[in-house]
């Protein structure tokens, strides 16, 4: 996660804000309209600020909806949202958050008629449910940096055995999806060697290095080697990060 987390703070520091050119009425005048909107559509409604880097809104109902703690949001604002995310869900949602983003900066031009929607698991009352979020730019400043991010939760109507992430970035005017992974983000797993793939599947069932070494007849010294290329080339921190992201993309079949 924390190699996820430097990935996200770069992309926010490619953008440039002045303070001075960012009008805050305008965020006034969203809250009294997405205030309404929770009450009517029943949705959990938050802004971030990509200057401020925080949430500037979450509405009154994550509470009722998700029985989440307004005081919690308004204290340790994204840390809350991410705790109560299934632990399973949560490094696949940054990966897809990332990726989407930049894709976002580098097409700036269809920006405004994109939406990020996510399905996954959050906890609730003490059990998991899934959620769909529905991600879009609501306000660019006069940069054309992207400034504020409107999010709204609901809960899924696909519930029970269905698990991990759904993620698709739509562009609601003309219908078009972008899937998931991205293909920039599907290159990193074509540069591992084909040892690599090996000793990543081993690591996915759950094999210590003595254990790959001795099935490969290697040396314990080259299969730390190996791992060590392997976090390196998928840009994670660990191994844990590097089965997800195996899982997803196919590589542990």
């Amino acid at each position: 996660m924390e190699a996820l987390q430097r990935e996200y703070e770069s992309l926010l520091d490619a953008q440039h804000f002045d303070a001075g050119e960012l009008d805050y009425s305008v965020l006034d005048r969203h809250i009294a309209r997405l205030t309404l909107l929770a009450r009517v559509a029943n949705s959990g409604i938050s802004v971030f600020d990509m200057y401020r880097r925080r949430h500037v809104f979450a509405s009154y109902n994550f509470a009722e909806l998700f029985h989440y703690d307004m005081e919690g949001i308004a204290t340790e604002d994204a840390a809350y949202f991410s705790r109560h995310i299934h632990p399973d869900d949560l490094w696949t949602l940054h990966r897809n958050g990332i990726a989407c983003m930049r894709y976002l900066l580098e097409h700036k031009e269809l920006a405004p008629d994109m939406k990020l929607i996510n399905e996954y698991r959050v906890e609730a009352c003490g059990r998991y449910v899934r959620v769909i979020e529905q991600f879009q730019v609501l306000e660019f400043d006069r940069r054309g940096n992207v400034w504020l991010s409107l999010s709204m939760l609901d809960v899924s109507p696909n519930q029970g055995a269905l698990d991990g992430v759904r993620s698709q970035l739509l562009n609601f005017r003309t219908g078009a999806v972008v899937p998931f992974p991205f293909p920039a983000e599907s290159g990193r797993e074509s540069q591992l060697s084909g040892r690599e793939r090996e000793i990543l599947r081993l690591i996915g069932q759950g094999k210590l290095s003595k254990e790959i070494a001795g099935e490969l007849a290697i040396s314990v010294h080259t299969v730390n080697t190996h791992r060590q290329r392997i976090l390196e080339k998928l840009n994670v921190d660990n191994s844990m990060e590097a089965v997800r992201y195996a899982s997803v993309h196919g590589l542990l079949e």
